[in-house]
């Protein structure tokens, strides 16, 4: 303890304090020039955003406007040179989705609309129509963009222009353009690791953007950037407005950046959290480490002086520890100080050999009680055996086969030892079936057969109250189910069947077929497969069915009559 609080005090002199001495000063004098720097990186993020919204707006606007100009004026040139015109536009800009003509009075002229027919579907024109006539009812001296909506395709959003053609007027355009590519671009925008761009209308509404910010005209009002620019323009609605700085507290800080875009009157915004955007201070934190590099080196070289009495004998007892933890009792710390760590060393010692008294008293009791449980399980299997001469030795043949087939499908050894116990007692039904159904020697008749279909049941409800039989009463319940579901008791089906009772149920099928019965012979190994194929897949599971032709052919079991395992011909 008291070389513990030596080497604690040396740090603490030598190297905390001074590193947060240091540190504190060092982050006091840069932290303003770090936070100058990320705001005129988001400034200027924000203007070459707005710049490409603006090109990508400006251009197809001009491609549509420049039809109020053609030579000799577009109202006096004759119909199918207008339509021509209209279609020159939709061809040249894929931004240009459709494209409507009204008179002076505001009336559509008829053949004098276009749409582009695979990205507009015929239920969007009218909308289309909706929006301009809307644009021309309020009044037009230039021109004006709507509300931004959601293309019906998915192709992205759609915003609807309109613009009066002549001096005095002599008639009415308008077109839907598409902002899909203005999506992708802000999607592509990349503001550091977690920052984003997203574009809004003068009413706070979402047109498009990068990050997870919802649907085109969500309302994103109360994001702080753009609550403070929708107080801005309260004030001053048509200045051109442009601000950067920190919005928000805690978590939801950010830098950010925001600038107008004076003909549609949307918000280009940029936002980073403020954690991220000022990464910088983790540069800064390096250089202050390296500068007190010195410092650290000395206080380390002094603590190794004095904790190499204290960290060796710890690397001994852990690795000791580790070992013990892994099951090897009786293993000792080789320790010889002459202090609390020795004194230590011996307690340990002393502890590892009584762990191993006590592992090999509880194993000798593990195994005499298992040797028990498995000497009553076969008693049982035997007094079943008992009053049927003709199934004698049949439940530990069953067990043995089922064992065979588990190790072959990989499963664990307690799985296997259930899958033992599984097959000796599946049949401990038959205790509570009487003798005269049990043995007979002919075809039981219907209500024999039900008498005897509640074997499962009957050995269900005699190991139930045996807990460490639990995992075992599956094979027993249902080892006379079927795989296509008409078995019995319960008519499960297929994998819902557990798969310990589908294996007991092959390898009682198989020792069936390969056993002498009052009404059957034994059969070859190769007839008993031939009828255990055909039953996979209706009465047994296929990949069980499958698993048992491999036992077979690779090291074979032992059947009715063999001492030794027998194997299929290869």
């Amino acid at each position: 303890m008291r070389l513990f609080k030596a080497i604690l005090l040396l740090m603490l002199v030598v190297s905390i304090i001074p590193t947060v001495m240091v540190g504190w000063l060092s982050v006091s004098h840069t932290r303003e020039l770090l936070i100058r720097d990320a705001q005129e990186l988001a400034q200027e993020r924000v203007k070459q955003l707005r710049l490409k919204a603006e090109r990508f707006l400006e251009d197809p606007t001009e491609m549509v406007v420049g039809l109020s100009s053609v030579p000799g004026g577009f109202f006096t040139l004759p119909r199918d040179t207008q339509r021509s015109h209209i279609a020159a536009v939709l061809n040249q800009r894929q931004e240009v989705l459709a494209l409507t003509v009204f008179s002076a009075d505001k009336q559509r002229q008829p053949g004098l609309q276009a749409f582009a027919v695979h990205d507009m579907a015929p239920s969007a024109v009218a909308e289309h129509e909706e929006r301009a006539r809307a644009l021309l009812n309020a009044g037009l001296t230039g021109v004006r963009y709507s509300d931004v909506v959601a293309s019906p395709g998915g192709g992205g959003p759609v915003v609807t222009l309109a613009f009066p053609v002549g001096d005095p007027v002599q008639g009415y355009m308008a077109a839907d353009l598409t902002l899909a590519g203005l999506r992708l671009m802000l999607a592509q925008e990349r503001v550091g690791s977690t920052g984003f761009a997203y574009l809004a209308d003068r009413h706070g509404r979402l047109i498009t953007g990068g990050g997870d910010l919802g649907a085109v005209g969500e309302d994103v009002s109360k994001r702080t950037p753009l609550a403070h620019l929708i107080k801005q323009r309260e004030g001053t609605p048509d200045t051109e407005l442009f601000h950067v700085g920190n919005f928000g507290e805690g978590r939801d800080a950010v830098v950010a950046a925001y600038s107008v875009l004076p003909e549609a009157g949307w918000a280009i915004v940029s936002e980073q959290p403020v954690e991220h955007a000022y990464r910088q201070v983790e540069t800064m934190e390096r250089r202050i480490l390296a500068g007190l590099g010195g410092a650290i080196l000395v206080a380390l070289v002094l603590a190794a002086i004095f904790s190499r009495n204290l960290t060796q004998p710890l690397k001994t007892f852990m690795a000791t520890s580790l070992e013990l933890a892994r099951g090897k009792f009786g293993v000792e710390v080789n320790l010889r100080q002459k202090n609390e760590l020795g004194e230590l060393a011996q307690t340990f010692n002393y502890m590892s050999k009584q762990l191993l008294a006590y592992d090999m008293e509880t194993r000798g009791l593990y195994e005499s009680l298992e040797k028990g449980y498995l000497e009553t399980i076969v008693a049982l299997a035997n007094s079943i055996d008992s009053k049927d001469a003709y199934t004698r030795g049949h439940s530990q043949r069953v067990g043995d086969v089922a064992v065979e087939i588990g190790r072959e499908l990989k499963l664990t050894e307690r799985e296997l030892r259930q899958l033992q116990y599984g097959g000796i007692l599946h049949d401990i039904g038959k205790i509570g079936i009487v003798e005269s159904i049990l043995t007979k020697q002919s075809r039981l008749t219907d209500q024999e057969m039900a008498t005897m279909r509640e074997h499962p049941a009957i050995g269900d409800a005699i190991i139930g109250p045996v807990t460490f039989l639990g995992p075992v009463r599956a094979c027993v319940r249902h080892h006379h189910e079927r795989w296509d579901g008409t078995g019995y008791p319960d008519k499960l089906k297929g994998e819902s069947i557990p798969l310990l009772a589908r294996i007991v149920a092959c390898a009682d099928t198989f020792d069936a077929c390969t056993s002498t019965r009052p009404y059957q012979k034994a059969m070859p190994l190769e007839k008993a497969m031939e009828i255990l194929d055909n039953l996979s897949g209706a009465q047994l599971d296929p990949k069980v069915v499958l698993a048992l032709r491999a036992v077979l052919a690779q090291r074979g079991v032992r059947l009715e009559g063999h001492r030794q395992p027998v194997k299929l011909a290869s």
